[in-house]
């Protein structure tokens, strides 16, 4: 998948939701807390940098499951090359906060949210994240944060962030990357096949180089391990319903195409009896969807690294 516009990032927030691993949360929030109180500065600010941010996602998810546990003011730079998605950003995020009842004010450059906990303080700033980690403004001590990011990214990319995050004992929640798991039922002849088609497409240069698609989070542990972090995988696969027809048919029609792209590599003939059979999948499974018949669970990881340090809590390397 390669539609990053703002209706899809919007359609995907619900299934994003769901699918996110709060136990990981939940461990980050209280290793911030620990080195807080052990750097005996526990009310400090939280400084979290939020790579290909979107609309928001990301923070609306985060931030106020963060703030129960730290109870500091937090402040989010939030990143994006695609103009667009940053001006959407604080309009959305605003709404999103009114819905809660947190009261908000427009920033020059993005929007503060004020609550009965301490406030958050969201900034805008446009980047090209394929200029690679030197180009990031990392502060010793930041949580580095991203969704849906890692599958599209280098394996040189992504050395290179673990290695300025360690530099800076940085901690990374890293959510939602796809690893190549799909299921859908009622099954079809072809679904392997079309899948396979899609995770090969998925390891074509998204920008970064080639990209390390489904095998993005096993390489992410091997790196951050070999790099001094520990490591915490979870499961956070996509489970949609029937009446979730909006998703699934966006999502079936953005495999469909990948498919019939990665289609061209092979010879003539069987090129196009490829083509048609891919044709005749989407057809299939559209009609499934229209229907309402269809059920698709997409494997997503989420992982959680924090610096290894025996003053610090996360010590160890663990993994599952």
């Amino acid at each position: 998948m390669g539609d990053f516009s703002a209706d899809w990032l919007a359609l995907r927030e619900a299934a994003d939701t769901r699918a996110r691993c709060a136990h990981l949360v939940q461990r980050l929030a209280g290793w911030l807390s620990q080195r807080a109180a052990q750097a005996g500065n526990p009310t400090a600010p939280l400084t979290v940098l939020d790579l290909g941010c979107g609309t928001g996602a990301n923070l609306r998810y985060l931030a106020p499951r963060l703030s129960p546990c730290l109870n500091v003011p937090q402040r989010w730079i939030c990143l994006d090359r695609d103009r667009e998605l940053l001006a959407a950003l604080p309009r959305r995020t605003a709404e999103w906060a009114g819905g809660l009842g947190l009261p908000t004010a427009a920033q020059a450059d993005g929007l503060r949210i004020q609550g009965p906990a301490p406030p958050w303080e969201i900034h805008t700033r446009t980047l090209d994240l394929a200029r690679g980690a030197a180009a990031l403004d990392l502060d010793r001590g930041t949580l580095v944060s991203a969704s849906a990011l890692l599958d599209l990214v280098s394996e040189p990319w992504l050395a290179g962030l673990i290695g300025r995050c360690h530099a800076a004992r940085a901690p990374l929640l890293l959510a939602l990357t796809y690893d190549g798991r799909v299921v859908i039922e009622p099954g079809h002849p072809l679904d392997q096949r079309v899948i396979g088609l899609v995770n090969t497409h998925q390891r074509r240069d998204k920008g970064f180089g080639p990209a390390l698609g489904p095998g993005a989070t096993v390489r992410l542990a091997q790196l951050a391990q070999a790099m001094g972090f520990s490591v915490e995988l979870a499961d956070s696969d996509w489970l949609l319903d029937p009446d979730e027809t909006g998703i699934q048919s966006v999502l079936t029609e953005g495999w469909a195409a990948a498919a019939l792209e990665q289609a061209d590599a092979h010879p003539g003939s069987q090129r196009k009896a490829l083509k048609a059979s891919i044709q005749q999948w989407r057809a299939v499974r559209q009609a499934g969807i229209d229907g309402r018949r269809s059920r698709i669970r997409v494997g997503h990881q989420d992982a959680l690294l924090l610096p290894i340090s025996k003053a610090l809590p996360g010590s160890g390397s663990r993994e599952r």
